[in-house]
């Protein structure tokens, strides 16, 4: 098992940045979770795009600013990162609000804490 070095996730996240199956709050609203299904993008101007995202619950698609931020909640994200010591790629998934975002990893072959290879 590999160990990833994180940081916790505190920023406030982009609307644009959100994709199905993301929780979120806005921030007016910290108890209110929101579970995207779908996502959209609307060109109004070449300085305004519009996020249209359809939400579990609700009965049409809320559009916003793309630059509008809110607090994520539940965001799973796959990210490749490379090994300290060695550079071997690895692909971890994480929840950013939940185990932070990722800095670094020690792969498994290098981890003292891991388990011996059968």
């Amino acid at each position: 098992m590999s160990s990833v070095i994180t940081v916790a996730f505190t920023r406030p996240v982009p609307a644009h940045d959100l994709r199905p199956g993301d929780v979120f709050a806005f921030p007016d609203a910290p108890r209110t979770a929101l579970t995207v299904l779908d996502t959209g993008e609307t060109a109004v101007s070449p300085e305004l795009t519009l996020t249209t995202l359809t939400l579990a619950g609700c009965d049409g698609p809320v559009s916003l600013p793309g630059t509008a931020h809110v607090r994520a909640l539940r965001m799973v994200r796959t990210v490749t990162l490379h090994c300290l010591l060695c550079g071997k790629a690895e692909d971890t998934e994480l929840d950013l609000p939940r185990h932070g975002e990722p800095l670094s990893l020690v792969c498994a072959d290098h981890d003292p804490t891991a388990a011996p290879a059968a």
